[in-house]
């Protein structure tokens, strides 16, 4: 039961649902009590007439027409039947019976001298008595029995169903208003804890979102739309709290490998007046090339440059006979282009950068393979050098992460290479991944998904 109400409209329904019925059991308590008198007294002032007919049309009619004249009678707030007496519970009421007969026409004139009784019937007391006679089944929670006695000695009872509403003034603007006021009061109490309440929690918990605060995991409480809201925020945190964490280590890296430059450069000057180029130059080429690696890093995580159309097949065939190193290509099927919007800068920086490994970790052989199957358009960058463990597959693309333990020219670069290459390769909806070769060496895989090919 309790997974039926996990949705907000599901909430929303089922607390309509339970405040109307409540409503109309609160109606149905009220008709059971004296409050309600005012009630019956305006439903006799209103059947006066018809009931004043009802009893000259049996008095005067055949007996033989006496139940069509009743079944004529009969509606949904009435009903009428003959018993040979009075029965228990009836009781003369003046007040009640100067109502029934204050209609001054001659038709009323008959009811004035007659034994005239009433009787409040309550809901329990209508179930039974239409148990015994089910001809009498009238579906409501009360009625007022009035038995009016015939010339014949006979008596002619009748039930009648009252509204609760008001329907004449001065009364049912007044009724109207109260009973809408009560209902919207009650209903924007219930939502408000059912809705407003997780919110305000997931509001409060959304506040607390600091710097320093990211893993503080959001409540995933209230109805199922706001819990799968707060799974997505909790995903978000955990997205940030990496982002921010990647963000220290790159700033802590650059710091470091700057501080370490300028100290080389300060000791090889402070003990001469005079240094050559040749022995800084080395140090400003490795800054350099760090900080221009942090701006591509930045820029392939946030591209600036316009899209155009790339056809991937023949793309890689020309970047491989560009490249300096003899790379053996395999094109599965040239015939079949696949072609993505992309920018064609980045993508070279993403398969330059996995070359330059594979030509920096291998012993002489690189090896391109283009493949297009179900899942889409495969490309793959291999070599022949030492591979990498297992554990080491996906932590290499961290920034400044490098298996040899370095940053430097000599050995390979920054250690931004392939984060560089994993960021272009997201935003252009494609994935990289790493394995190591049956036969030796590193395979690193470009997936290009097949709904992105043209």
């Amino acid at each position: 039961m309790h997974g039926l109400f996990n949705s907000i409209l599901a909430r929303v329904l089922g607390i309509t649902f339970g405040l109307l019925m409540l409503t109309l059991a609160a109606l149905v308590v009220i008709m059971q009590t004296p409050v309600s008198g005012r009630v019956f007294d305006r439903a006799i002032t209103q059947s006066a007439d018809s009931i004043a007919e009802l009893v000259w049309l049996i008095e005067t009619s055949p007996p033989e027409v006496e139940g069509a004249i009743l079944s004529t009678y009969a509606s949904r707030s009435r009903v009428a039947w003959i018993e040979g007496g009075f029965v228990g519970g009836l009781a003369a009421d003046r007040a009640r019976q100067a109502l029934l007969t204050g209609t001054d026409n001659a038709v009323a004139e008959r009811l004035r001298d007659r034994d005239i009784r009433f009787d409040l019937v309550g809901a329990l007391e209508l179930a039974r008595r239409s148990r015994a006679n089910p001809d009498l089944f009238y579906n409501t929670s009360s009625a007022l029995h009035v038995a009016i006695a015939l010339e014949n000695g006979r008596v002619l009872n009748i039930w009648l169903a009252p509204s609760i509403f008001y329907t004449e003034a001065p009364y049912a603007p007044y009724f109207l208003i109260a009973l809408v006021l009560v209902v919207t009061a009650v209903l924007g109490m219930a939502l408000h804890w059912v809705i407003m309440r997780p919110i305000r929690v997931l509001e409060h918990d959304a506040e607390r979102v600091g710097l320093a605060e990211t893993a503080i995991p959001v409540a995933e409480t209230g109805p199922r739309e706001l819990r799968r809201l707060a799974r997505a925020l909790n995903r978000m945190r955990l997205r940030l709290d990496g982002l921010i964490r990647e963000r220290e280590q790159i700033m802590v890296a650059i710091a470091h490998d700057i501080r370490t430059g300028l100290t080389k450069l300060r000791l090889r000057t402070d003990r001469r007046d005079n240094v050559p180029v040749a022995e800084i130059e080395p140090d400003l080429v490795q800054m350099e090339r760090l900080l221009s690696d942090m701006m591509a890093y930045a820029r392939a995580e946030n591209p600036v440059a316009q899209h155009e159309l790339i056809e991937l097949g023949s793309f890689m065939i020309a970047l491989a006979e560009a490249a300096p190193q003899h790379i053996d290509v395999t094109h599965h099927d040239a015939s079949d282009p696949f072609t993505i919007a992309g920018s064609r800068l980045a993508i070279a920086r993403m398969f330059e950068n996995l070359l330059e490994n594979a030509r920096a970790y291998g012993k002489g052989w690189v090896g391109l393979s283009i493949e297009r199957d179900s899942a889409g358009l495969r490309i793959a960058v291999e070599d022949d050098g030492p591979g990498l463990p297992d554990s080491q597959l996906d932590r290499v693309f961290e920034p400044f992460v490098r298996c040899e333990g370095s940053r430097n020219k000599a050995t390979g670069g920054t250690g931004l290479g392939l984060g560089i290459a994993r960021a272009i390769a997201n935003t252009h909806g494609a994935q990289v991944r790493l394995s190591n070769r049956a036969q030796g060496g590193l395979r690193a895989e470009v997936v290009f998904p097949a709904a992105m090919g043209m």
